[in-house]
């Protein structure tokens, strides 16, 4: 096999025990890697009765076929198991130095089952897995767990760390690389926490790659990667981070504010964009593995109630989650919550939009202070939420702490009130920043996304912002983002790139100025898997369409395909305001396009077989259907 190693580790953390998964070259090729084989692997592999943090449930994390080549935006990885946070199929991505170092080892992937007898780390070197002791380093936070690695095993060594949040199984606890770079949605953190795993490390990755076509590659990394470090997107993350063009997102109607009550604050917008980040407390930059943007971050604040040494800072979903959502114009604020929500092992999103649902239900009365626990939760006091509440939700401690602690959608369902309209979320996930009223098309791909909310599951945001054109696949739409109008078509042809982009587990910054040819040309040199364009648009469709089937199997329904009033509702201000969502006919003609049944919510029988997915077309229409 080329590109790819082959072997993926199979570990059942109960017993130790430790065995090699070799899949088919084919299978590799029909789910291109990363999210579509783990979902191919998933289907075929995981208990859909088990509870997801329980010793059956199982988590996968697996490599795309680019993972070691020296290319700008490759060095990612996803991570797939069932969320606690939503019970549907959950998936994260991550970069950092891991991905590339796993591969290195000899391993497209890991498969982790089980529960460990005592708190552990999984040791990875040279095509060889074992189990470690980890009980000294249970209970401590990512960076300093980070640290402990790093003396244990080797400054050269990478790991893969959870918080205490992913400890105390917080349903929206991530999982961390270097203590930077975050599987962050959906709950992986609770998932390995469950299992007793505290780490991942891998302290040698001595191997070399095997590529379909050694030339070419470097031929095309030769060519590509002057051309993303130049390209004006790269140019803007590489100066302010990805929080670089806040101010004009804000002025789009894409920033949400006061848990998406607003759309526009302009001293907010200049208090928090990128240039006032690099302005006030940038250090320096951090990139992934052999990218040359360099978007990561590295922060200082040197004084005040949010002084944070030299480390890690916001992004961002971050910034908006800890500034606009909140009400607050404080950047020190969210360079702090940022530092404390990575080491506490938190998603900034989920963490940050159900601390926002909760200042809104305060401020209603819909959440009292018996509720609180005496706690005030208003506007812009991000006092109370760096120094109180973030500790408290990651120790599930006290009774906020305990209520916010289980997302926004679980926590609105307990106190009742009604207080469920206003949260921002689909299907129990919160809904990242970039909000609906900005863009009609991201109404519509956070709804059918297969996570829930989210924005990186398919190519809509940047489809529908004009950063990408694709005229091999005749996308060459004009697209007026306050507006239904060839919505559904371009999320046909967004899904199947998202597919494309994550399994293939591509940067979607990087990536943008790639073209598809491009991209198969790339794929093709290391995996040497024969695709064309539309081969591999196929392939990005069939693993969208497996997703949807696999929560199909977890009980979720064209019903739930849907979001909150709140997000539906009409900007109150900025130049969106007052524009309506058409959000019901963008999801029927989409609906159309896709053959997908109205009431199950997965595509007819005829459409799965023709995607090569006869076998889920059996399990999914064999069934009385029961919503």
């Amino acid at each position: 096999m080329k590109g790819n190693t082959g072997r993926i580790a199979d570990i059942d953390l109960s017993t130790g025990n430790v065995s090699i998964l070799q899949l088919p070259e084919e299978t590799y090729r029909r789910y291109i890697g990363g999210s579509g084989l783990a979902a191919r692997i998933f289907w075929d592999r995981a208990d859909f009765s088990a509870d997801p943090l329980s010793p059956e449930a199982i988590l996968i994390l697996m490599n795309g076929p680019l993972t070691g080549v020296k290319l700008s935006g490759v060095s990612r990885m996803n991570a797939t198991a069932r969320s606690p946070l939503t019970g549907g199929i959950a998936e994260s991505s991550c970069g950092g130095h891991f991905p590339p170092a796993l591969r290195l080892a000899g391993f497209d992937g890991l498969i982790l089952s089980g529960r460990a007898k005592r708190p552990s780390v999984l040791l990875i070197e040279n095509e060889s897995v074992s189990v470690r002791d980890a009980g000294n380093l249970w209970g401590m936070g990512v960076l300093e767990c980070t640290r402990e690695l790093k003396k244990t095993y080797g400054k050269k060594s990478t790991s893969l760390v959870i918080g205490p949040a992913g400890e105390n199984g917080v349903p929206f606890a991530c999982i961390l690389n270097e203590a930077h770079h975050a599987f962050g949605r959906c709950g992986m953190g609770a998932v390995m926490g469950a299992k007793n795993l505290k780490a991942l490390v891998v302290q040698s990755g001595a191997g070399t790659l095997s590529l379909a076509d050694p030339d070419r590659i470097k031929s095309l990394t030769r060519e590509l990667n002057p051309r993303i470090k130049d390209y004006l997107i790269s140019q803007v993350l590489h100066d302010y981070g990805t929080s670089g063009n806040l101010e004009g997102h804000m002025y789009d109607g894409d920033v949400p504010m006061r848990n998406w009550t607003s759309s526009y604050d302009e001293e907010m917008a200049s208090a928090l964009t990128g240039s006032t980040l690099s302005e006030t407390y940038l250090k320096k930059t951090a990139t992934c593995a052999y990218c040359a943007v360099a978007c990561k971050r590295i922060v200082q604040v040197d004084e005040g109630p949010f002084a944070v040494d030299e480390g890690p800072g916001p992004e961002y979903e971050t910034v908006v989650a800890f500034g606009c959502l909140q009400g607050s114009p404080d950047l020190a604020a969210v360079c702090k919550a940022a530092r404390i929500c990575n080491d506490l092992g938190m998603d900034t999103i989920s963490a940050g939009a159900t601390i926002a649902w909760a200042m809104e239900a305060y401020e209603k009365g819909h959440l009292s202070d018996v509720q609180t626990g005496g706690i005030p939760l208003i506007w812009g006091d991000m006092d109370t939420v760096v120094h109180r509440i973030l500790p408290m939700m990651a120790a599930r401690d006290g009774k906020l702490g305990a209520l916010l602690s289980m997302g926004s959608a679980a926590a609105a369902r307990s106190i009742g009130a009604d207080s469920i309209a206003y949260t921002a979320q689909s299907k129990g996930l919160e809904a990242p920043m970039h909000d609906t009223r900005g863009g009609h098309g991201h109404a519509l791909a956070y709804a059918v996304s297969p996570r829930g909310a989210c924005h990186v599951q398919s190519a809509m945001h940047f489809m529908e912002t004009g950063a990408c054109n694709y005229p091999e696949i005749n996308f060459e739409f004009d697209l007026e983002a306050l507006t239904h109008v060839k919505k559904a078509e371009t999320m046909v042809l967004a899904a199947a790139i998202g597919g494309i982009e994550n399994s293939a587990c591509l940067c979607q910054f990087a990536d943008r100025s790639l073209t598809l040819p491009e991209i198969v040309a790339l794929i093709n040199a290391a995996a040497g898997y024969g695709y064309d364009v539309p081969a591999m648009m196929e392939a990005g469709l069939r693993v969208f369409s497996l997703k949807r089937c696999i929560n199909y199997r977890f009980g979720f329904r064209a019903a739930d395909d849907d979001l909150t009033p709140r997000m539906k509702e009409p900007a109150r201000d900025g130049d969106t305001a007052g524009i309506e969502i058409h959000f019901d006919e963008m999801k029927k003609q989409f609906y159309e396009l896709m053959q997908f049944d109205p009431a199950r919510g997965v595509s007819s029988r005829e459409k799965l077989v023709a995607l090569g997915l006869a076998e889920e077309a059996e399990m999914v229409w064999s069934q009385r259907l029961e919503v």
